[in-house]
């Protein structure tokens, strides 16, 4: 049943609450899929032989549980939490923003439904998002990663503080450097995830609902959310590789992007760049479900038309 336009928010009113429910259907959605975080990004700073059997995930996460204890799965939960807020609730709450500003501003020359539409709106959205939650990211990898000598952080405010002073100390001697480790490669992960999550989202559902194999609700939802759950993880990956990498790079062994990039491959092998996919796919693929599913729930309960 269709709800009365007179019931549905204001167009402003929309804007914020869609930015809520974005950044609370990821925060949900990492929530569940913190584990497989924590044993993605371990596998992501293992060194070893391209293909080698020790780093396969089920290893690293029966590793991780023994000798730390299932709590250690958790690891990073509140800068996770924290980076969802900024990073989703841009670039997925912020997108529509922006296709109604691009899509005005174009004076038709662009179509509403239309693929370049789409792409230009996910990529501003998510590089803003990026940029801005870069320090939250970092302070989660930091967290999630692997210390023999025991955890140096004891909470996120910790960690924060911890990683400032240490650029302080760095060569750039700026704790805001410190926190910004690694920016550019998590802003084109960013970019790159976004555009092929929503974009891919959003065009498997119009063209299904256009075509009538399916209608509007959770079983679309889901489909679409599958197909673009896969398309973002094999798109990402080998960003994620680099931008993790160079986030707990605390002795300064890479100059920057590209040496991290010629590291990894001269020393690993380039199917280094995709170590972890199994766990990035079985994350962002069930990451990807659940944000969708709750988001689309929750529009519909806010009186909001579906994405």
């Amino acid at each position: 049943m269709q709800r009365q336009i007179s019931s549905q928010p204001s167009k402003t009113s929309q804007y914020g609450l869609k930015f809520c429910g974005a950044a609370f259907a990821n925060m949900v959605a990492s929530a569940v899929t913190n584990p497989v975080d924590v044993v993605k990004v371990r596998q992501q700073l293992r060194t070893q032989v391209a293909g080698s059997r020790v780093n396969a995930f089920w290893h690293v996460g029966a590793e991780i549980a023994r000798r730390e204890g299932f709590r250690s799965l958790m690891s990073g939960f509140t800068a996770s939490m924290l980076r969802e807020v900024a990073y989703s609730g841009l670039r997925l709450g912020a997108y529509e923003f922006f296709k109604d500003k691009i899509y005005g501003a174009s004076n038709g020359a662009l179509t509403r439904d239309g693929l370049v539409l789409k792409v230009c709106a996910a990529t501003i959205a998510s590089g803003l998002g990026s940029y801005i939650a870069n320090p939250a990211d970092l302070v989660k990898v930091r967290m999630q990663a692997y210390y023999p000598e025991g955890r140096p952080y004891r909470t996120t405010l910790h960690a924060t503080t911890s990683i400032w002073r240490e650029g302080q100390q760095g060569p750039y001697r700026s704790g805001l450097q410190a926190l910004y480790r690694g920016v550019t490669a998590t802003t084109v992960r960013g970019v790159v995830l976004s555009v092929s999550q929503i974009c891919a989202y959003d065009e498997v559902k119009q063209r299904l609902k256009r075509e009538g194999v399916m209608r509007e609700g959770i079983a679309l939802h889901s489909v679409s959310s599958m197909v673009a759950g896969l398309f973002c993880s094999i798109t990402s990956n080998p960003i994620d590789v680099i931008k993790v990498r160079l986030m707990n790079d605390k002795d300064h062994k890479y100059r920057g992007t590209m040496d991290c990039v010629r590291s990894i491959v001269t020393k690993e092998g380039p199917l280094a760049l995709y170590k972890g996919f199994g766990m990035c796919w079985a994350r962002l693929g069930t990451h990807t479900i659940l944000t969708f599913i709750v988001f689309e729930r929750l529009r519909y309960a806010l009186g909001i038309d579906p994405l």
